[in-house]
């Protein structure tokens, strides 16, 4: 015990602050610059909350897109591999 003590009085940080401890500033809350209508963000909000209640973005389906970024047909043999966890597939 007293071992431990003694290493614990002999301890130095390899992390030096320069300046000393800093202070927090509160600011008001503004808009974002790109907040559309420059909505201001709520106290209720957080990080999980979903998207799917802003009707301001409208759906676009990758069909109007050209050729290469639409959804490729899935082959038969595909959903066979998919779905067999891949034990079926034969390597050559």
């Amino acid at each position: 015990m007293r071992a431990s003590i003694s290493l614990m009085a002999k301890y130095v940080p390899s992390i030096k602050f320069v300046g000393g401890p800093h202070t927090f500033t509160k600011h008001a809350v503004t808009a974002h610059a790109c907040a559309p209508n420059g909505v201001l963000p709520s106290k209720s909000s957080s990080s999980t909350s979903s998207y799917s209640s802003s009707p301001s973005i409208p759906f676009e389906s990758r069909n109007f897109l050209s050729k290469r970024f639409r959804y490729q047909v899935i082959e038969d043999i595909e959903i066979e591999d998919v779905l067999s966890g891949g034990a079926d597939v034969l390597t050559n």
